[in-house]
């Protein structure tokens, strides 16, 4: 059954990269002043993903690789509280 759109899951703080693209030449006001990677990541307990920014090296990208959030230093309850995305190398 689908729920209403507004009604919040709880969903956890990592997943899994479904989709991914990288970006040599970051442009002015994105997340990192660095090559990264964009990337899809179902949250585990979600039904879709979410583009945000990977950091990892492109080497050790894979669709299907587990990671988690970075929060940001300060926490506001925005989008913006998830600084990025990292590799999980447990």
């Amino acid at each position: 059954a689908q729920l209403p759109a507004d009604d919040l899951v709880e969903v956890g703080s990592e997943g899994v990269v479904t989709s991914w693209s990288w970006n040599q030449v970051p442009r002015l006001g994105q997340p990192f002043d660095r090559p990264f990677a964009w990337a899809l990541v179902q949250l585990d307990g979600a039904d879709t993903a979410l583009l945000h920014a990977l950091d990892a090296p492109a080497d050790q990208i894979t669709t299907g690789m587990r990671v988690r959030i970075r929060w940001a230093d300060e926490t506001t309850g925005y989008i913006k509280d998830i600084a990025c995305f990292e590799a999980i190398n447990d």
